[in-house]
C-alpha cells in the first residue's frame, strides 16, 4: 500500500483505525491495545527502568496513540521515519514514483481524503504503471438517468436514457425558457380567468391580479406553482393552446425527439412526455442563458399576495441547500411520473448536468451522479494540434493532427484510449474518433504531413510536468514530464497517451447539444 511503511519487526508500532490502534509483538501473545501499554509506563521513575532503545519506542507509541485518537490516524510515513531512518527513505521512494494513497489515509503529500498522488505511466524510466481500480457505476434507484458533462456534451453515464416518461413539472424548464425568450421579466401581467382554475401547486392567482414576469416565473420554478405557468402562457401567445403549440415547435427545434407537450406545467396527461435525453438536452440550452441560470439558483423568494399580506415559499430543489456544488434545478412529481430532478452542480472547473425521472427519491439519486461524474472522471488532452500521426503501429507518420483534443475520461479508462482511423485512410484530410473503453470520446481533424515534417503546432505551451498542474486535471494514469503529446506519434488502434491540459486551455465544444447517442 502506497505511503505505507513498515519499521523492523521487533520493534514496529502501527496505527489501525482511529481510536484503536495495536502493537504487534513477538510470540504467541495477541496484539494489545495501545491505550494498555501506556498505562505500563506512566511515571518518570518506572520509564527510567526501560532500556534506552525501548524507551524511545514507548515514547514514540504514547504519542502515536494519542495522536490517533484526537486526529483520527497517524501518517504511516511519519511513524517509521522516527522508528528507523531506512523506513524513511523507503516512504520518500514510494512517494517518488506516484504511489496512490487510499482514500482517506492522509501521506506525507499532504492531509485528507482529497490528497490523491497522481499516478505514472512511464514518463520517468523504470517506474511501471499503476493498476486502474475499476469504477463501479452510480447506486442510483430512478427508473430514467443521465449524467453528461455540459461543456462538451459528452455522456458520462446513462439508464434507460432514450425511454419516454410521464416528466410532471419538470415541463415548466420549457415553460421558463419560452417565456424569458417572448417577455421582459418586468411586463406586468394580470391574471385572467384560466390561472385560478388549475388545480394541484398554485400561487391561489386571482383574475385580476397584477404580477411581473419575473415574480410569476419565480412562483413558477421555486414553487412550482401551475397556475403561475398557465399565467405566462397567455401571457405570451394570448391563450394555453397556442402556447403548447410553441412548445412543441421548440422541442421540435432542439431535435427532443421523445418529447411532446399537452400542458405548460406537467400534470399527467396521456402524451405527454419527454425522455431523460431530451430534457438534459433542454436544460443544457436554458442553462445558457444568464436570466435562467439566476432564476433556478434562488432559494426563496416572496411575493405579494394581497393588501396585507405575501406569499413566501422556498425552493422545491432540496439540492440547494445539501450538496454544495448545486448550481440550479427543477423537481416534479405526479404519482404517473415519479419524483423527477434535472439539476446542474459546478466543482473544479466542469459543470454536469443530472436527471432522473421515476425515482422513489431523486435527489439522492442525483447527488449520487454528481459524485460519481466530479470523483471518477477527468479532463485529459489526448492529441495536440502538429501531433504525427501514423495508419499503422510502428509505420511511418503520414498524417497530423489539425486541432487540440481534450475529452473527459472515466479513470479507469485512461489506459484504454486509442485512435480509431477510417478503413484504409494513410494520407488525405479526413477526420477520426479517438475512443476509451470502446465508445467515442471526441472527434478529431486529420491533415497531410508536410514533407519537411510536422505543420503549425498549438499556440497553447507544451503541458507542464505534474507538480504544477492542479489535481483537478490530473488522476492515476495521466501522463507526465516534458514533451508532451508533441514528442509522441498516435498511432491507428494502439493505446493513446493521455496528458494534463494545458492551463488556460478553453473546453472542447464535442457535442453542444448532447445528441450523440451510446454506440
Amino acid at each position: 500500500m502506497a505511503g505505507v511503511v513498515a519499521a523492523p519487526a521487533v520493534d514496529n508500532p502501527t496505527a489501525s483505525s482511529p481510536g484503536s490502534a495495536t502493537l504487534p509483538v513477538r510470540g504467541p501473545e495477541r496484539a494489545r491495545p495501545l491505550r494498555r501499554l501506556t498505562r505500563a509506563v506512566p511515571t518518570a521513575q518506572a520509564l527510567r527502568k526501560v532500556p534506552p532503545a525501548r524507551r524511545v519506542l514507548a515514547v514514540v507509541v504514547v504519542l502515536a496513540a494519542t495522536l490517533s485518537a484526537h486526529g483520527g490516524s497517524v501518517s504511516a510515513a511519519a511513524a517509521g521515519s522516527l522508528a528507523s531512518p531506512g523506513a524513511a527513505t523507503v516512504a520518500r521512494s514510494a512517494t517518488a514514483t506516484g504511489a496512490v494513497a487510499a482514500p482517506g489515509s492522509p501521506t506525507a503529500a499532504g492531509p485528507g481524503p482529497a490528497a490523491v498522488a497522481p499516478a505514472n505511466l512511464g514518463a520517468q524510466p523504470g517506474v511501471a504503471p499503476v493498476d486502474q481500480v475499476p469504477v463501479a457505476p452510480p447506486q442510483v434507484r430512478a427508473t430514467a438517468v443521465i449524467l453528461a458533462d455540459e461543456a462538451t456534451g459528452q455522456v458520462l453515464f446513462e439508464r434507460n436514457a432514450g425511454s419516454a416518461r410521464a416528466m410532471a413539472s419538470t415541463t415548466k424548464v420549457m415553460t421558463a425558457l419560452l417565456a424569458l425568450e417572448r417577455l421582459d421579466e418586468r411586463k406586468v401581467v394580470v391574471i385572467g380567468s384560466g390561472p385560478p382554475k388549475v388545480r394541484e401547486e398554485s400561487l391561489a392567482l386571482r383574475q385580476g391580479e397584477r404580477l411581473t414576469v419575473r415574480q410569476l416565473l419565480l412562483g413558477l420554478m421555486l414553487k412550482s406553482a401551475n397556475d403561475a405557468g398557465v399565467a405566462l402562457a397567455e401571457a405570451v401567445d394570448g391563450s394555453e393552446a397556442a402556447f403548447i403549440r410553441r412548445m412543441n415547435r421548440k422541442a421540435a427545434a432542439l431535435r427532443l425527439s421523445a418529447t411532446h407537450y399537452v400542458t405548460p406545467y406537467g400534470l399527467d396527461r396521456p402524451g405527454h412526455q419527454t425522455s431523460a435525453r431530451d430534457l438534459a438536452r433542454l436544460w443544457e440550452v436554458a442553462m445558457r442563458r444568464a436570466d435562467f441560470r439566476a432564476l433556478v439558483a434562488t432559494k426563496a423568494a416572496r411575493l405579494p399576495g394581497g393588501p396585507l399580506s405575501l406569499r413566501r415559499f422556498v425552493t422545491t430543489n432540496q439540492l440547494l441547500g445539501s450538496y454544495r456544488w448545486t448550481v440550479g434545478g427543477k423537481t416534479g412529481f405526479t404519482n404517473r411520473a415519479g419524483r423527477c430532478l434535472v439539476a446542474s452542480a459546478s466543482r473544479g472547473g466542469r459543470r454536469l448536468v443530472a436527471v432522473a425521472l421515476g425515482s422513489p427519491n431523486a435527489f439522492p439519486d442525483v447527488q449520487a451522479l454528481f459524485e460519481y461524474g466530479f470523483s471518477k472522471f477527468v479532463r485529459v488532452r489526448l492529441a495536440q494540434r502538429g501531433q504525427a500521426v501514423s495508419a499503422t503501429s510502428g509505420g511511418p507518420a503520414t498524417l497530423q493532427v489539425d486541432t487540440d483534443a481534450d475529452a473527459v475520461v472515466r479513470l479507469d479508462r485512461l489506459d484504454e484510449v486509442r485512435l480509431a482511423l477510417p478503413e484504409g485512410v494513410t494520407t488525405g484530410t479526413t477526420s477520426a474518433w479517438l475512443t476509451g473503453g470502446g465508445r467515442p470520446l471526441v472527434r478529431v481533424r486529420l491533415a497531410p504531413l508536410p514533407a519537411g515534417g510536422a505543420g503549425p503546432t498549438s499556440t497553447l505551451p507544451p503541458p507542464p510536468t505534474v507538480s504544477s498542474v492542479a489535481p483537478s486535471t490530473t488522476g492515476p494514469g495521466v501522463a507526465t514530464g516534458a514533451g508532451g503529446p508533441l514528442a509522441t506519434t498516435l498511432s491507428a488502434d494502439a493505446t493513446v497517451k493521455p496528458w494534463p491540459v494545458p492551463p488556460g486551455a478553453p473546453a472542447p465544444t464535442i457535442d453542444p447539444f448532447l445528441r450523440r447517442g451510446p454506440p
